[in-house]
């Protein structure tokens, strides 16, 4: 049975305390990677590369790279997804694999992914493209997609592929297995259609979604037969509503970034947040990151970063 949880954020006052560095301040930055002992930042206005000791940072030339959305690293290279196409970075040199000149229903990607059979794939605004033997083939609405705008693609681990959907109010999640196409949406339970990012942890697969203030949680369980919707996590995250921006998993927290209440630890049913009175450079946390005891966020003004314990010693104050 489905569980939906609604609540509401309720945070103890306590002395406030800066616990976040910032750098590449009043930069918009969409995702980040830890890549060849750096920390890559890629966003609006093009990739940085991070020294994590001195926190010293540089623009990396990659060509034309406006607005970066997605950052994947495969076989030993930096793949980054933007709205001129795909560049492959290899921390010296780059390259093209997809941009105007191809011959695509359209080359602005959204996301990446590499699968278990060696295939890099592209979420577009017109579908999902998967590039396989040097050739880009294009998965539409026409081949079952629910709709053409894909955000997120996920491998479940036994055979299925998922593509989340953003910009359409009835359409939340494709997902294809053996030659088989179902749909999620809200009906079915989703928090929100909209999906903005998903992390699969064992059985598990974790799906942000949302728009404006409205969003949640979706956990589904992932078997053999398929996907399952098993709870929807639908909470105020701060006065700003319910919209998860990102999510990741470490130490036994789920740890969703927001689009308007900063960073919010969950675990079990409580959760606590931490947002710009923390010293976040900004409230929208887009992307999450782990390197060893810090974490790293990607924010709308910004890269922040801080040390994990911290904000656990913080946690049981402010659950």
């Amino acid at each position: 049975m489905m569980l939906l949880i609604f609540t509401g954020c309720q945070q103890e006052a306590e002395q406030k305390t800066m616990l976040f560095t910032t750098i590449i301040e009043e930069k918009e930055v969409s995702d980040i990677v830890f890549y060849k002992d750096s920390i890559y930042a890629g966003g609006m206005e093009g990739l940085y590369r991070i020294n994590p000791q001195s926190y010293q940072y540089e623009e990396v030339e990659i060509g034309q790279a406006f607005l970066i959305k997605d950052l994947m690293i495969y076989e030993e290279k930096l793949y980054i997804g933007h709205d001129s196409g795909i560049t492959v970075y290899d921390g010296k040199d780059y390259y093209s694999i997809l941009d105007s000149s191809y011959e695509v229903p359209d080359f602005r990607v959204n996301a990446l992914m590499a699968n278990d059979k060696n295939q890099i794939w592209a979420g577009t605004f017109m579908g999902a493209l998967k590039l396989e033997n040097n050739q880009w083939d294009n998965i539409s609405t026409e081949d079952g997609l629910a709709f053409h705008t894909v955000s997120l693609m996920m491998e479940d681990g036994y055979g299925g592929m998922i593509f989340g959907h953003y910009g359409s109010g009835k359409d939340g999640i494709s997902y294809y297995k053996n030659g088989e196409w179902e749909y999620f949406n809200i009906a079915e339970g989703l928090p929100h259609s909209y999906i903005t990012a998903g992390k699969k942890e064992g059985e598990l697969i974790y799906i942000a979604t949302g728009f404006y203030d409205v969003g949640g949680v979706a956990i589904f369980k992932v078997t053999n037969e398929g996907i399952k919707l098993e709870k929807s996590i639908v909470k105020e995250w701060g006065k700003f509503g319910s919209k998860a921006r990102s999510i990741n998993i470490e130490d036994s927290y789920i740890w969703i970034g927001t689009e308007y209440n900063g960073i919010c630890l969950m675990k079990g049913d409580e959760f606590a947040r931490f947002d710009e009175e923390d010293g976040l450079s900004n409230n929208e946390v887009k992307a999450i990151l782990f390197d060893g005891e810090r974490v790293w966020l990607a924010t709308r003004k910004g890269v922040a970063m801080a040390e994990k314990k911290s904000l656990y010693d913080l946690f049981d104050l402010r659950k």
